[in-house]
């Protein structure tokens, strides 16, 4: 497995600095014939010849992030499933109260209140109610190319969660919408 992440890791750096080259195929068969008769003999020689030329277009970026997309999935399996099961969360789908976990024993009944108002760069508050430290950290919020973004107080990202089936998953955490 680790050949292969450096196979993939050196074509990326080295798809990144390439040129884009244009995309042309070419080929072209040749073929002749030449009949010679001299005094009742005849000679008959065929030649065929085959000239196959080409160049491929390489989007030297687009190529590098798709070699990183694989590197990061082979890397991250249950990222790269969630990926692919995410849809785009809206700013609204996060509105409202959650219970939030992330597999500690210690979570018990821990909720999010994920507040309408916003503040600076879109940023909200998010109130949380009887939650671990790890998880209280978690004070503020906005949607951002399609992911939940979690901030300290402080500003710091903290956690980037993908909407999945109704629910906001990744990071180790898991928020599922209170009824």
């Amino acid at each position: 497995m680790s050949r292969s992440i450096a196979v993939l890791a050196a074509a990326a750096v080295l798809a990144v600095g390439s040129p884009v080259f244009a995309q042309s195929v070419e080929r072209s068969t040749t073929r002749s014939e030449t009949t010679t008769t001299r005094d009742g003999d005849t000679t008959r020689s065929v030649t065929r010849s085959t000239t196959v030329g080409g160049e491929v277009s390489v989007d030297g970026e687009r190529l590098g992030e798709a070699l990183a997309g694989a590197l990061i999935d082979r890397l991250d399996p249950d990222e790269a499933r969630l990926r692919r099961l995410a849809e785009p969360a809206r700013t609204e789908d996060a509105f409202g109260p959650w219970r939030v976990t992330d597999g500690g024993r210690d979570v018990g009944d821990c909720r999010f209140e994920m507040a309408e108002r916003a503040g600076f760069l879109g940023v909200r508050n998010a109130v949380a109610a009887d939650c671990p430290r790890r998880l209280a950290q978690l004070a503020k919020w906005r949607v951002q190319d399609g992911q939940l973004v979690f901030y300290s107080g402080a500003g710091e990202e903290l956690k980037r969660l993908r909407y999945v089936e109704g629910r906001f998953i990744g990071a180790g955490v898991e928020m599922v919408r209170v009824e």
